[in-house]
């Protein structure tokens, strides 16, 4: 009988916490989205689909193509150059290549060596970059543009980074570049690009030594994830240590498409620009001189 009342009493007990217990509730343990080794590397996560939210370097591991196609007119000469390059970021905070892209500071397509924003198309009938091929009377190869950007750490709003570029001699003339590009980021949708370039070029053929400022400026408008608009303008001197200088101010607007997939991503842009479109003395403006840019970028995944 003991046995039996200990039962009865355990059943009483049981039922008693079921029917007026407190129930212990139980959540259930939601495992969070894991991203795929592919959406991790993929070009578009690790940089960013819109334009205008990009830094000023590249993530570390990737790469990039870059292709472009230049016309322009000059005192009526027609000009064209086919520039090739390529970048990567071989650590955190560090761009490198050979290219005259650089995030803030193209296209900005002047036709004129000295007068460019960032000074990398070399005279008229000549190419600039790493493969460049001039066509007009003559066919030639142009000087290869070798540069390293260094982005300082800084808040989500603001970029701040240091150019040191090379001319490399292979067709007319040697070059330094000093710059401190700078990009104000606002929220998602646009991107201020200003800053300061010191151009230094010593001009093979004439024996000159050239010094040349400029205070480039880009308002990027990211209208959609894939569509962006741009518009150019600035402040250009053109040889200013010999008291001379010749002041100009460029005016170019532009219009681009990304264009992405799991492994990869493009910009295709086109841009029309007037690089000498005022001047300051004698103070007047021209359209005579012109340039059309037609060119792709293209990104790789994070390689390591």
């Amino acid at each position: 009988m003991t046995s039996m009342a200990r039962v009865l009493l355990g059943l009483v007990v049981f039922s008693t916490s079921f029917l007026g217990g407190s129930f212990q509730r139980v959540e259930a343990q939601i495992i969070p989205d894991v991203a795929s080794p592919e959406q991790q590397t993929s070009p578009a996560n690790a940089y960013g689909i819109r334009y205008a939210t990009r830094k000023l370097v590249m993530p570390k591991g990737m790469m990039r193509g870059t292709f472009d196609v230049v016309i322009g007119d000059v005192m009526d000469e027609t000009t064209a150059t086919i520039n090739l390059g390529v970048a990567i970021s071989p650590v955190k905070h560090l761009e490198v290549g050979f290219s005259r892209y650089r995030m803030g500071s193209y296209p900005n397509p002047d036709v004129l060596r000295a007068f460019g924003g960032d000074g990398l198309i070399p005279i008229v009938a000549q190419g600039g970059q790493l493969v460049p091929v001039g066509s007009t009377n003559e066919r030639g190869f142009g000087d290869m543009f070798a540069y390293a950007r260094a982005e300082v750490p800084t808040t989500s709003i603001l970029d701040i980074a240091f150019d040191l570029g090379f001319l490399i001699p292979t067709a007319s003339e040697f070059g330094v570049l000093f710059g401190v590009p700078i990009r104000f980021h606002v929220g998602e949708v646009f991107a201020f690009d200003v800053g300061l370039l010191i151009n230094l070029d010593n001009i093979g053929g004439e024996g000159r030594n050239i010094t040349s400022i400029s205070l480039p400026w880009n308002l990027v408008f990211s209208v959609t994830d894939m569509l962006f608009l741009k518009l150019d303008s600035g402040f250009n001197a053109l040889d200013v240590v010999e008291g001379r200088a010749l002041k100009t101010f460029p005016f170019g607007f532009g219009a681009g498409v990304t264009v992405t997939g799991d492994r990869f991503m493009s910009d295709i842009f086109a841009a029309f620009s007037w690089p000498v479109f005022g001047s300051v003395d004698p103070r007047e403006t021209t359209t005579d001189i012109w340039t059309v840019t037609i060119g792709a970028n293209f990104y790789s995944p994070v390689l390591f």
